[in-house]
């Protein structure tokens, strides 16, 4: 079970792109970087093609985004997935109903992620600061909110996420008590989920739950 420290390493790494354009932006445009790296030495050695220099430094970030992603997001769940996926951990239930989260629900991050770049200047260091500040509160409210799921870590981690409906208890139960099956979003590794499939699950942060998505088991009632 995650503290509120893995949530925040989450989104703090899911910010990364954004962040090392911001501080690349504002060390060069502010002359703070190795003068071989400036402007005016960069400008003559590519012929007055700056571009390629800006173009090369984006396909860095991203490329480096996307392997730390990988790296932080399979450090996070070794522990818990190791637990799970051997049945060493965890507990039983039964998938009731899985969909994949819409696409409109990741709209808020990729806007935070897009709109301070492309709408401020960072040579100035009231924009840098601001912009800043404005990640952190982003940040704290995904993690007082406890949103997680649509963090982009999870698209390079080997697991889907879906939003369902799980219990451990007999569908006789649950018509006695709707309560017991739980509105929950799934991390699932491995094959396609069935319904009223045995798997093992464990909740991870919130109503967030690592599920095993292999287990051959007989389904539940």
């Amino acid at each position: 079970m995650w503290s509120k420290k893995e949530p925040i390493i989450l989104w703090t790494t899911a910010y990364a792109p954004l962040l090392l354009l911001m501080i690349g932006g504002f060390l060069y445009r502010n002359d703070l970087l190795p003068y071989a790296i400036r402007e005016e030495p960069l400008s003559k050695m590519l012929g007055g093609h700056l571009w390629i220099a800006e173009v090369g430094f984006l396909l860095a970030v991203l490329g480096g985004s996307l392997l730390l992603y990988r790296w932080v997001i399979t450090w996070l769940l070794r522990d818990i997935g190791k637990k799970v996926h051997s049945g060493s951990g965890g507990q039983t239930y039964a998938v009731r109903r899985f969909e994949k989260l819409p696409a409109s629900d990741y709209t808020f991050f990729l806007m935070t992620l897009l709109l301070p770049r492309l709408a401020l200047d960072y040579s100035s260091i009231t924009n840098f600061a601001v912009s800043l500040l404005m990640i952190v509160f982003i940040i704290a409210v995904f993690v007082k909110t406890e949103t997680i799921a649509t963090c982009p870590l999870f698209f390079v981690s080997g697991y889907r996420v879906f939003k369902g409906t799980i219990s451990a208890h007999s569908k006789q139960e649950e018509a006695e008590d709707q309560e017991l099956r739980r509105e929950v979003v799934l991390l699932v590794k491995g094959r396609d989920i069935d319904l009223g499939e045995k798997v093992r699950g464990e909740s991870l942060y919130g109503n967030l739950y690592v599920i095993s998505g292999s287990n051959t088991d007989a389904t539940m009632d």
